[in-house]
């Protein structure tokens, strides 16, 4: 498979980011990885929280691309201690197809390269709920604050004690804190998914959203994840591939030991079989770990994993690096 052009030429982002190069990038008191999910373009729709290839470019001027290291040096300085305060490394988490045709050709016009974070299923034939949920969230409403709105009429209809005592105790400032982009209704609608739902209530009530404006979920699953191939091409050009678990659980710290190990085992074959390499890094999915998964990656071999925030750390370990997320990065540029 050959390298997508880039949709924009390194004069053009030059251009773009002139008036940015006299604003430092604040956050440099420790090495850190910039976090990445999702892009938009022609064919990649827009999303919470997407950048297009120009923003892409305007970002990685913003904080010095000098300062960003090849995902392989990132890798060794990390395991010998020799990472800098100002090191900076690119991730991307969950397998998206519009990471290798918007991204990528932006990195590659900078000679960068990332670690790009897999989780397996939806190679295997699995479809992840998450993104389809996302997309039609994204795609079937006028506003995300609209589809907000049905998602909790529907939820308030058919649990309302539940639903009405959740919202009760519940204060958006104090939770996802280290998520300040997030609006009000983004930090419920987490709350209400993560906390007061069951996973099969809140995939009967998406399932039933989607049913009701006519959306087939399966007709886009080939425009929202990467293939094998691609995994191979991003791997031969220099990137890290690493785990992200096999499905993408939302808390994983909430799984069984033995879900977790099937998780991560799942995981790992696959990308060993696809790569013919043994991965050797991870990003914990939704931040979400505990001893049992440091355990359960070690014993996989893994030697550097990223959390998905910049929190303090006690006795860091080397599979608790922080990552800043883009969008607190846009934020600042703005």
């Amino acid at each position: 498979m050959t390298k997508p052009k880039s949709e924009m030429s390194k004069l053009t982002s030059t251009v773009i980011v002139n008036s940015l190069r006299a604003m430092p990038y604040s956050e440099n008191k420790q090495s850190h990885g910039i976090m990445f999910h999702h892009f938009e373009s022609e064919v990649h729709p827009w999303s919470q929280g997407a950048l297009t290839g120009e923003m892409m470019a305007s970002l990685l001027e913003f904080v010095g691309p000098k300062r960003i290291l090849s995902a392989h040096e990132w890798y060794e300085r990390s395991l010998d201690g020799s990472l800098e305060p100002e090191h900076l490394c690119l991730t991307f988490d969950d397998s998206l197809l519009c990471q290798y045709d918007v991204a990528w050709p932006v990195m590659a016009d900078y000679g960068l390269t990332g670690f790009f974070y897999v989780y397996s299923s939806v190679f295997e034939g699995g479809i992840a709920n998450l993104e389809i949920y996302r997309y039609f969230r994204s795609v079937a409403f006028e506003s995300i604050d609209s589809f907000y709105s049905k998602f909790f009429d529907t939820v308030g209809d058919a649990h309302n004690d539940k639903f009405q005592n959740a919202i009760g105790k519940f204060n958006p400032r104090e939770y996802l804190e280290d998520y300040p982009f997030f609006s009000d209704n983004d930090r419920l609608f987490r709350h209400v998914r993560d906390d007061v739902l069951t996973v099969p209530e809140y995939e009967s009530f998406m399932n039933d959203l989607i049913a009701q404006k006519g959306f087939d979920k399966f007709e886009i699953r080939n425009k929202l994840w990467m293939t094998d191939e691609i995994l191979q091409t991003l791997h031969k050009d220099g990137n890290i591939i690493g785990l992200h678990s096999y499905s993408h659980p939302m808390t994983m710290e909430r799984c069984d030991v033995s879900i977790q190990e099937e998780e991560y085992t799942r995981n790992f074959q696959h990308l060993e079989r696809v790569l013919g390499d043994k991965p050797l890094t991870m990003s914990h999915p939704c931040n979400s770990y505990n001893t049992s998964t440091i355990n359960i990656l070690e014993n996989l071999g893994i030697k550097l994993g990223f959390r998905a925030d910049m929190a303090a750390v006690s006795d860091r370990h080397q599979l608790e690096h922080p990552r800043q997320d883009h969008t607190n990065i846009v934020n600042m540029m703005a």
